[in-house]
């Protein structure tokens, strides 16, 4: 549950900097949901890297 939240967090973040950087929705959008799922899925992914 605590990947969760700092995946939701770090998506939030990055997505605001994202904003202010581009003013672009759909590279706010992409971003965000991009940065959250490598977060909520990061074990997964270096499980099978590793």
């Amino acid at each position: 549950m605590a990947r969760f939240w700092i995946g939701l967090l770090l998506g939030a973040s990055a997505a605001a900097v994202t904003w202010a950087v581009t003013d672009s929705p759909h590279w706010t959008a992409a971003i965000g949901i991009v940065v959250a799922v490598l977060v909520w899925f990061a074990e997964l992914i270096l499980d099978d890297l590793l």
